[in-house]
């Protein structure tokens, strides 16, 4: 990834599409993600619901600085999984779009 690609994750994103699944689990889901985006965004980054199924299968989509980062995986493993574990039993499994 050049320079060119990372300072073009800055631009601003078009807006995501609405999250598919039940809205119910959307909105339990949006309500801890909404605590999660202040930090990423102060280092350029975000994250948007994707979907969530039956299962309890949860995808989202890492947006910004942060689609270039080394830190993505950790992010998502070790941020954004824990916190929709610990609230919401349901969950099953968090992954990346």
């Amino acid at each position: 990834m050049g320079l060119l690609d990372i300072l073009n994750n800055f631009r601003a994103d078009d807006p995501p599409e609405p999250a598919t699944g039940a809205p119910a689990q959307i909105a339990q889901i949006e309500a801890i993600l909404v605590g999660i985006r202040p930090m990423l965004e102060m280092d350029g980054g975000g994250i948007s619901l994707v979907s969530v199924d039956d299962q309890g299968g949860v995808v989202v989509k890492l947006s910004g600085a942060c689609l270039g980062c080394h830190a993505q995986s950790s992010t998502l493993y070790e941020v954004v999984q824990p916190k929709l574990l610990e609230a919401l039993p349901w969950v099953t499994s968090v992954q990346m779009a």
